[in-house]
């Protein structure tokens, strides 16, 4: 037995001797990051087969990091999908408990197989496939989380990487802050240019979209004594590192989504601790908010109102065209240019909106864009998905189990904060928050099933 211990311990060493003496060749030459990230990568594949849990909390934690560059590339678009198929294939070769899905992870494969259709037909397919690739990104891993999660210690594990995923996103929001590399959006607030944060996402409204889905989950988690003491003070962390940063976007439509999801989610099941957040919320407001921020709420907006309207309306115009699957995934802009100057709705003349170009990215709706894009297809199966994510979010509110009521009033808050915002924006498809929205979407349904797998049997009564 020492002989064996003596014999990994000198086995160890020596790797380890050969790491060091490897590394002044590899950072020559491939790159100084390749053997560290290598190094990494190893332990996490080691770690993930141990505790797959972990494996798919470290990848949701990566998620706001994606687009950063190491050694000249950009490694995490590569791994995060490596990690859904590997997460996924290894839960369906070990998860011999497979049970039905719930309803919210049937529609949104629904979505995804409609989505698919949509590009065979759309006005520039090869615009679509980044899109319906990260769709299929994100469904892999909400499969690869009902396999994996079978306990509520699994489903803390995965959910503190989703909180760890805010905190990240929210020190990067900072350090941009800081060090001055802001987006090119901006805004101007009496004469001064404002310039905005957007993390490793390509738009401020987007970065703040994610802030706000995730932001519910770590307040509730950080306010429940019914969770472990170092989850609680991650949320804290967190909340701490990525309101400030949210505060930074002065993304309006995400900040009022966060807030009123909040306050609308906690007066349907808990009236009285809603009270409490107005509190919070008009404290926070007064401590964090910039005074810039506090200018763009109260600065005119009807220019704003109404190119969003004419941008709506666009949107149906589109629809109209291609009612059953949409112009394709991604395939907005290319269909906004192709409509005719004079509009079916609205009074403005199409690509012109105060003597100037305006071809919008999307529908400025998320509802909207995926009405024109996916279609009544598409727009029927997501509806499904997010109603049924919404309804086990509110039973499991209502649970038994403290830790299940704790984490679904997080998860439905976020949901509702989330369809608040995408009545001003889009925040589903491209910018990779599908991924951890479909993981969030399911945890209520996997708390559920493990109550009614822990409830007592119910007794007969007694023969009379």
């Amino acid at each position: 037995m020492i002989a064996q211990r003596n014999w990994v311990e000198a086995t160890c060493l020596i790797g380890a001797f050969a790491l060091c003496l490897s590394y002044p060749y590899t950072a020559y030459a491939v790159g100084p990051a390749v053997l560290p990230a290598m190094v990494v990568g190893g332990l996490a594949l080691v770690a993930t087969l141990r505790r797959p849990e972990y494996g798919l909390a470290v990848a949701l934690a990566l998620v706001p990091l994606a687009p950063i560059q190491v050694g000249g590339g950009q490694p995490l678009l590569i791994l995060l999908p490596a990690l859904a198929l590997g997460l996924l294939l290894y839960g369906a070769l070990t998860d011999a408990r497979a049970g039905r899905l719930p309803g919210a992870a049937v529609a949104i494969i629904a979505l995804l197989a409609v989505s698919g259709v949509s590009v065979l037909q759309a006005i520039e397919p090869s615009d679509s496939l980044a899109d319906l690739s990260w769709l299929a990104v994100a469904v892999a891993f909400m499969l690869a989380t009902l396999q994996i999660c079978h306990t509520r210690r699994q489903v803390t594990v995965v959910m503190g990487g989703m909180i760890a995923a805010l905190g990240l996103a929210g020190i990067h929001g900072l350090i941009q802050r800081v060090s001055g590399e802001f987006t090119y959006i901006s805004f101007v607030s009496e004469g001064e240019v404002i310039n905005r944060v957007s993390g490793g996402f390509g738009h401020p409204n987007q970065f703040a979209a994610f802030i706000a889905l995730l932001a519910p989950l770590a307040i509730t988690v950080l306010l429940s004594p019914a969770l472990a003491s170092r989850l609680r003070l991650l949320a804290g962390l967190a909340l701490a590192l990525a309101l400030p940063a949210l505060a930074f976007s002065y993304t309006r439509g995400a900040i009022v989504g966060l807030a009123l999801g909040l306050l609308m989610w906690l007066a349907l099941l808990r009236p009285r601790a809603a009270v409490g957040m107005i509190v919070i919320i008009v404290a926070v407001g007064a401590v964090l908010a910039p005074a810039a921020l506090q200018e763009r709420f109260l600065a005119d907006s009807g220019d704003d109102v109404t190119l969003r309207t004419d941008i709506w309306g666009a949107a149906l115009e589109l629809y109209g065209e291609r009612p059953v699957v949409g112009v394709g995934p991604d395939n907005f802009a290319t269909g906004y240019r192709e409509l005719p100057a004079i509009p079916a709705f609205g009074s403005q003349r199409r690509l012109l909106h105060n003597d100037e170009l305006v071809v919008p990215p999307h529908a400025q709706n998320q509802f909207l864009n995926i009405l024109a894009e996916q279609g009544t297809l598409g727009i029927v199966a997501f509806l499904l998905f997010y109603l049924s994510a919404l309804r086990a979010a509110y039973h499991g509110a209502r649970a038994r189990a403290r830790v299940s009521r704790t984490i679904s009033l997080g998860v439905g808050a976020g949901l509702l904060a989330f369809a608040i915002h995408g009545q001003l924006d889009v925040a589903l498809f491209g910018e990779r928050t599908e991924i951890v929205l479909l993981a969030l979407a399911v945890m209520p349904t996997i708390l559920l099933r493990l109550d009614r797998s822990e409830a007592p049997p119910v007794k007969a009564p007694p023969a009379s």
